[in-house]
Parts: C-alpha cells; structure tokens; sequence
C-alpha cells in the first residue's frame, strides 16, 4: 500500500490563499481519548476548550477584534492585517465563546513581519537554508479564564498546537517570534526558544520587542498533539 504523503499546500502555487479561498481546512486538530485511555494526562484540564483552524471570514474578524481587545489593555495598538496570504490562525473556544488566537505565519513565500525590524537576523536564518514560520497575533482572553477559576497555562496549549501545525502542514525547520522582553524567560523555559540579536522597538505595535528563535528539529513529537489531514 502506497504510504499517504502529507501535502504541503500552503507552498503551492497552484494553491489559493488560505483560508478565504477555501470552505474547509484539510488539516484540523485531533483531541485525544481521555487521559484515562492515553497517556496525555497533561491535556485532562482542556477538555472543555475546542482547538480549531478558521476557516471563514467571520472566523478571521473574531480573532482580530480578540486580538484588538487584548492588546488595547495593554495600551497597544492592533491593526488588522491587510492580508492572511500564507497564514494559517488558531482559534481556542470554551463553550462557544473565542478566548484565544494565535497566527502561524509561512515565511517560504511570504515576508515576514518580524524582517521589518530584525531583517539582518532573519535574513542570516534564510541563508542557512532555513524554511521558516513566524507566530503572530497571539492573544488570550485572561479574564474568561480567570472566572472559570482553572488553573491552566491555555498559553502553552496553544502555541504547542501551533508549533506543531507549523513543523508537519508547512514542513517548516525553524521558527521566530517577537515578543515584549519581559515574556523572553517564559518562551526560553516553556519552549526552547533562544534570544536573537538585542532588543528593539516594534513599530506595529510601538512597543519594545525581542527576537526569539526556535529550531523545530529539537521539539519531541511524543509531546505534541495529533494532527490529521481532512
């Protein structure tokens, strides 16, 4: 029987930007079996949470207006993208209601946001041959989490899923994010990531921001959620 070869459509010309030019993703998140069944104890507190792709516009507008809110707390401005060719967005809800979002960005055929104030750092990862994604417009909804009265990282569930996403759909080897300085321990401690080059202002959100880099080659699948192509 001839193995299944996973398609990297988000690097085909022949293919339409994601999502808006197609009803369906082909690639959605699988939940695992209880934690009674399989060994994920670890994702036992998220089985009220739906991990899903957007699909649709409305499913766009809603993780913007999510993004919008969260970063107005903090006295940042949003913009919505004037494109989502080459990404992919992640949506998190608990029972009905978005509560957060996170962007997987294709750097193989697009350019991306963080060249626009890391150029020379990223443009050393492109010379070493690197297919690259970034992770943008991440956003959790802290105050619905705060009044289910959880105690759960949904943070680290979802940038799990979308560092996932980004290592089997896009094939990617390595991935950037920039991140406000004070959040740099957390994603070297949780993920990996390493601090590259020093620290400067993001002009998108007029904020100080870091450069962080992760080699996907290093994540252990045993850890990561199943993925399945539809």
């Amino acid at each position: 029987m001839t193995p299944r070869v996973l398609h990297h459509a988000a690097n085909d010309t022949r293919f339409h930007p994601f999502p808006l030019a197609r009803p369906t993703p082909r690639l959605t998140l699988i939940q695992h079996a209880p934690a009674a069944t399989m060994p994920f104890a670890h994702l036992a507190p998220f089985a009220d949470f739906e991990f899903m792709l957007a699909d649709s516009e409305a499913d766009l507008t809603a993780a913007a207006a999510l993004v919008e809110q969260c970063y107005g707390w903090r006295g940042y401005p949003a913009q919505r993208p004037e494109s989502t060719t080459g990404e992919t967005t992640l949506l998190v809800r608990r029972a009905g209601r978005l509560v957060g979002t996170v962007t997987v960005r294709c750097g193989v055929t697009q350019r991306l946001h963080a060249e626009s104030g890391f150029a020379e750092h990223v443009g050393a990862l492109r010379e070493q041959g690197c297919r690259l994604i970034e992770y943008t417009r991440f956003a959790i909804d802290r105050e619905v989490l705060t009044r289910t009265g959880q105690e759960i990282d949904l943070a680290f569930e979802l940038i799990r899923r979308a560092l996932r996403l980004g290592q089997v759909s896009l094939a990617a080897t390595d991935a950037v994010i920039e991140v406000n300085p004070r959040h740099v321990r957390y994603y070297q401690r949780a993920f990996g990531f390493r601090a590259f080059g020093a620290e400067r202002r993001c002009e998108r959100v007029g904020a100080p921001a870091r450069l962080l880099h992760l080699n996907l080659s290093a994540l252990d699948p045993a850890k990561w959620p199943v993925l399945a192509l539809h």
